[in-house]
């Protein structure tokens, strides 16, 4: 069973300008549970591409942010172009601070960059995440697979799947 397991930290500056830590604890709070992973087609339409003869492009690497408050697993719009991905699906998608809209649906391979971790998400939702420097948010269709542990007070989280 692979197992990520990090403490999250940071450094910034004193009012005097000098390096000082940031408490793993905070960064955690103000950066969420972030993990660096790579994207590209699912494996099981890559091999069916593949059988044909086609070609798609190299997968591209980013931020995800582990959001147990997405339904669904979603990946950067611009990045699913960029990577000329499928559409498979369209789904009406709403939020806390927008109402239904029509989002493209894409079949992605996430892998946890530096482990054994792959995941297929093959209804991902295509949305509008750049600008917050995310590629992708993991979400609990995803993570209904894993264990995860928040620990708050030391800054640490744990995925298992």
């Amino acid at each position: 069973m692979p197992i990520l397991h990090t403490q999250f930290s940071a450094q910034g500056k004193n009012r005097q300008g000098q390096d000082v830590s940031i408490p793993p604890r905070v960064v955690l709070q103000k950066h969420a549970p972030v993990v660096q992973v790579t994207i590209g087609l699912a494996q099981s339409i890559a091999t069916q591409l593949l059988q044909q003869g086609r070609t798609w492009p190299k997968p591209i690497s980013g931020m995800a942010l582990i959001d147990t408050g997405a339904s669904s697993t979603c990946i950067d719009e611009q990045a699913a172009q960029q990577l000329q991905l499928p559409v498979v699906n369209v789904a009406n998608v709403a939020s806390a601070s927008h109402s239904s809209t029509p989002q493209n649906v894409y079949p992605i391979q996430i892998e946890v960059v530096g482990l054994p971790i792959s995941i297929e998400a093959s209804n991902a939702i295509g949305a509008a995440l750049s600008a917050q420097g995310l590629l992708a948010l993991i979400g609990r269709d995803v993570l209904q697979h894993c264990t995860l542990y928040y620990n708050g007070l030391t800054g640490e989280i744990t995925l298992s799947i």
